[in-house]
């Protein structure tokens, strides 16, 4: 501190430096302390990397999210659709009620396809995740596989 203080009573009058002394004594006062400033660029730059990282994990929670809702209304519709004389139409309305009742918010334009045929029910629920990141479009899909309940005889019942 007392250094700074000699310098610059060391230091003739501005009207004596001229433009070129002048200049001279800023870079050598700016030469001094170089990284004086530093902080607020760091923070420019650091600051909305931070932002976005923070938004990114917001992101993939809400993906994970849902994700499982998708899930929950995948199983629903095949457990729906494999049941004994069911129909597919019966499991796309179970899954569309299941996505009504807990994923209306956060899986945007689900659509769900059911396939029943006579041995299996094939799900697929897609859909994209709400955004928490804006200009970032996560897609969601999952699919479940289920036997078909039915009825099969027994071929050696009949013979002793």
């Amino acid at each position: 501190m007392t250094a700074i203080r000699i310098r610059r009573a060391e230091r003739p009058p501005r009207a004596a430096l001229g433009t070129a002394g002048w200049l001279r004594a800023r870079w050598r006062r700016v030469a001094a302390r170089p990284d004086e400033g530093a902080a607020t660029a760091e923070l420019t730059v650091g600051m909305p990397l931070l932002l976005f990282m923070i938004m990114l994990v917001f992101q993939a929670g809400v993906w994970m999210h849902a994700t499982h809702v998708a899930q929950a209304a995948a199983s629903r519709a095949a457990n729906t659709a494999a049941v004994y004389q069911s129909s597919a139409g019966a499991g796309r309305g179970a899954g569309s009620d299941t996505l009504t009742a807990i994923g209306n918010s956060v899986l945007k334009d689900p659509s769900i396809s059911v396939t029943r045929t006579a041995t299996e029910v094939r799900v697929e629920v897609r859909g994209r995740a709400a955004t928490v990141v804006p200009g970032m479009s996560w897609s969601v899909r999952a699919v479940v596989v289920r036997p078909v309940e039915r009825w099969v005889t027994d071929p050696g019942a009949g013979t002793p």
